[in-house]
């Protein structure tokens, strides 16, 4: 039996928590997926928006994924080695059968009609060129394969880490991780404008995770960053391993001269990123992804949102602001730096041409001393005992013309959190299971204007609809309540739809309610939702074992189940909050009614009306099948 006061209070406990479990869980199987027969060593793919294609990197290939809405065709585009490499690579003591491969590590669009591909080749990294919509890599007249010769400063040449590459214009940057091969650096390492780099002395055995283009209005200033993670190099008790950055460079950056970094960039700089609670020294150091949400109507509005984590198995995200990363950088006090610079001229300035002097403090001083704080100085929230592996984000534009932010997340066993960022909140919409096999998400890209989101492990690649409104229910309570912006309620067809991009008259009969759970846009909706089936007859023995199931219509809720004026608690599993009864504790005659309550919603969810039957074993018998039948219809 439970008290009134205790049972409000875990229901209050539960609402502060929520916004760190999914309200909903699905285990999606009716999608177009491909899996691959043994473990891909590469964790690359690259997508054409507003198309059906994937391309994916393998071992000694490139698939070419083409999916349709019920099945995905495979072509392969070989690239392995020829015999005298593979022999020369594996006449060596140290190599391994992983070093003597050529393992895919970039595919990458270089202009509107070639897609580079580049492979670590045994140790010595190659690139190809693939034309559109073609299967067969680019050759000259006499048929032979371009190849760039030597693919160093694209790709690294062990595919132990995922370089991070990025094409501006019709150049291509590369970010390449340290290995005990490579310092870690950052490149213009192909096109038309002039090859440079990063200096080793600017880095601590970086790690790379992700890069964007920001493009200005005054399209000189446009920016291209790097996010990623060096190793802390402080020997205090209690430094952090890990610290997070993200590095600048500008577009228009053509070097220095002779005398003064000729071939390195001249307009780098970095600055550390801070994600957790810095006032309670709760520090999310370790970057893993990061994602730039642009905005369509200038770039300061822009968003960026990462994954990290910490030493004690949790991950936070944080977000940033497009404005406050543009202003550190416009205005930065280099840290440790203590000298003058001639007419105020300001590091990292967007120019051609940067002055001696500059780059001279630049190239020993790079970081920024400010750091840079996330949106509201906070992370949107922390997910404990469950990592993220990979993040994007889409930008949605509601029912009443509101644009919202949604986040969609890969963890490290294969799912997916469909993430409804509002007013600096973050509500988990719901948890996609869609893998057969439990893996890390190691590939995520979103196509918003087909409504596609693909997802890969290193075993499966699936595509998912990024408004899978059918799942919400048949009713308009349980669609609304999703709080999905990219679902609504249909009232002249009675569905949960896709709410259309561009609105029409025709459409103001699709509703939502996305800022708060609030059904009362539905017809004839109240905060009572009453079962419209009549109880479940049971006929059962008063010594035996008695399961009720109970349907888990939103992990949010508090579910209870009443008999009388009694309440007794239920736990979630496998989908159901049942009431058991046993040798212990005896089975009652009556009325069983389980209830959800979340956020003011009551919903009546099941409902049985047990009778005892002392002197036969035949009702006993007839209600043990009853419920496995009952059983399993919630199940399906």
């Amino acid at each position: 039996m439970l008290n009134l006061e205790l049972l409000l209070l875990g229901h209050l406990l539960i609402l502060g928590s929520a916004e760190r479990v999914p309200r909903l869980k699905f285990a999606p199987t009716d999608q177009p997926r491909v899996k691959f027969e043994s473990p891909a060593r590469s964790s690359v793919g690259y997508h054409d928006e507003k198309s059906d294609t994937l391309y994916l990197g393998s071992t000694g290939s490139v698939y070419l994924l083409q999916f349709t809405d019920a099945d995905v065709s495979q072509t392969p585009i070989p690239l392995s080695l020829d015999d005298n490499t593979r022999k020369k690579c594996q006449s060596k003591v140290s190599a391994s059968q992983e070093l003597c491969e050529n393992v895919i590590t970039v595919i990458q669009r270089v202009n509107k009609t070639t897609i580079i591909i580049c492979g670590t080749y045994a140790g010595s990294p190659k690139c190809w060129f693939l034309p559109n919509n073609r299967t067969q890599l680019a050759s000259d007249k006499e048929g032979r394969q371009i190849i760039v010769q030597d693919g160093r400063d694209i790709t690294p040449s062990v595919p132990r880490q995922r370089p991070i590459t990025i094409t501006v214009g019709e150049d291509l940057y590369s970010a390449i991780s340290s290995t005990s091969q490579n310092s870690g650096s950052i490149q213009r390492s192909y096109g038309w404008m002039k090859h440079l780099k990063s200096e080793d002395k600017w880095f601590q055995n970086p790690t790379f995770v992700g890069s964007a283009w920001i493009q200005m209005t005054d399209r000189n200033k446009d920016e291209v960053y790097f996010f990623f993670r060096e190793t802390n190099g402080s020997t205090a008790l209690d430094g952090e391993p890990y610290r997070a950055y993200v590095g600048r460079v500008c577009k228009i950056d053509e070097g220095g001269s002779k005398t003064a970094g000729q071939d390195s960039f001249t307009t780098f700089l970095k600055a550390r990123l801070i994600c957790g609670f810095p006032t309670e020294s709760r520090l999310f150091n370790k970057i893993e992804d990061a994602f730039v949400l642009h905005a369509e109507d200038d770039p300061k509005n822009s968003m960026v949102y990462g994954v990290f984590s910490s030493l004690w198995n949790s991950t936070g995200i944080c977000a940033y602001s497009q404005s406050d990363i543009e202003q550190a950088f416009r205005n930065p006090k280099l840290k440790g730096f203590t000298g003058n610079l001639p007419g105020g001229q300001r590091p990292g300035t967007c120019i051609k041409v940067t002055p001696p002097k500059v780059i001279q403090a630049i190239r020993s001083f790079p970081e920024i001393e400010a750091p840079i704080y996330p949106f509201l100085n906070h992370p949107l929230y922390v997910m404990k005992h469950n990592n993220y592996t990979r993040i994007t984000a889409d930008r949605v534009k509601g029912a009443n013309q509101d644009v919202y932010h949604v986040l969609f997340l890969g963890t490290g066993n294969g799912k997916i959190h469909k993430v409804l960022l509002n007013s600096g909140k973050s509500f988990i919409i719901s948890e996609l299971s869609p893998f057969t096999a439990e893996a890390p998400v190691s590939i995520m890209t979103l196509d918003s204007s087909m409504g596609h989101l693909y997802v890969g492990t290193p075993v499966e690649m699936v595509r998912l609809p990024l408004a899978n409104c059918a799942d919400y229910g048949s009713t308009c309570v349980q669609c609304v309540a999703a709080r999905d912006p990219y679902c609504g309620w249909n009232r002249t067809s009675g569905e949960c739809v896709a709410v259309p991009r561009t609105l029409s008259v025709t459409d103001s009969d699709v509703v939502q309610n996305i800022d708060q759970l609030n059904v009362s846009v539905c017809d004839g909706a109240s905060d009572v939702v009453v079962l419209s089936e009549e109880p479940t007859e049971l006929i059962i023995s008063s010594g035996a074992y008695l399961y009720l199931p109970c349907p888990v219509k939103s992990y949010h809720a508090v579910y209870t189940w009443s008999y009388n004026k009694d309440q007794f608690t239920c736990t979630i599993k496998d989908g159901s909050c049942p009431l058991m009864f046993n040798g212990e504790v005896p089975v009652r005659k009556g009325l069983f009614k389980c209830t959800a309550i979340e956020d003011g919603l009551r919903e009546e969810l099941a409902a049985y009306k047990v009778t005892l039957n002392k002197g036969s074993t035949l009702g006993l018998e007839r209600t043990a099948f009853i419920l496995i039948l009952t059983v399993l219809c919630y199940l399906l």
